[in-house]
């Protein structure tokens, strides 16, 4: 994924001498909390933080105090959009450095930037049921699932793994380019999937308050 597929903005990084003060404005005028620092021959030097520099005590000394050789995080400049949002959550960083092969500093993607662009794919935009499923390890095939949903007219637009709740069991959220998944789910539900949560569909919704009502109703007689 090339990086022009994310909005980039110019992207500034601060020097080793820049005082600890004006990389904390720096980083109030960029709505940030993480900052590239790159030296003169323009090589990325690492990541400084916000709750690092405030907690050093002296505004006038050199980010380069601060700097650990551990936070410098970056991605190359054709990471992959999954990729980047990997490295931008399990570090929770706000900014994140582009870097070449050959340590030179690029640019840097904004984490607003990252989540705009997953906001605008169609998997998130289009209108879609979405189901959270879970199924015993050697039962999941993709290849099941797709057929089940295209079988029932449907789409797949996006397929996640989620941390399950149970050793040797997978667990799933599917979007679909539909809203009414009823028959989708009861096809499913027969090759043992387990519905966790559905979103999206109120057609369910109705249809499941209905086989209630019908229940409470035979349970009364």
């Amino acid at each position: 994924m090339k990086k022009q597929s994310i909005h980039l903005e110019p992207f500034a990084p601060l020097s080793p001498e820049t005082s600890i003060i004006e990389a904390i404005d720096k980083m109030d005028e960029m709505k940030v909390s993480d900052f590239p620092v790159v030296n003169a021959e323009g090589v990325y030097m690492g990541l400084v933080s916000e709750d690092v520099l405030l907690e050093f005590g002296d505004d006038s000394a050199p980010v380069s105090k601060v700097l650990n050789p551990a936070n410098a995080h970056f991605v190359s400049p054709d990471a992959h959009y999954f990729d980047i949002l990997a490295v931008v959550v399990n570090y929770r960083l706000t900014s994140l450095p582009i870097v070449d092969t050959d340590g030179q500093y690029k640019s840097a993607y904004l984490l607003s930037d990252v989540f705009e662009f997953f906001r605008e794919t169609p998997t998130l935009m289009q209108v879609g049921a979405i189901l959270t499923l879970s199924v015993d390890q050697p039962q999941y095939s993709m290849i099941t699932i797709s057929n089940v949903v295209e079988q029932n007219d449907a789409k797949i637009l996006g397929l996640w793994m989620l941390t399950p709740d149970v050793p040797n069991e997978v667990k799933l959220v599917i979007k679909l380019n539909v809203e009414n998944s009823t028959s989708i789910v009861q096809s499913l539900e027969r090759y043992g999937y387990r519905l966790d949560g559905i979103f999206g569909d109120a057609t369910f919704e109705l249809d499941y308050q209905e086989r209630y009502n019908h229940l409470m109703n035979y349970l009364k007689y």
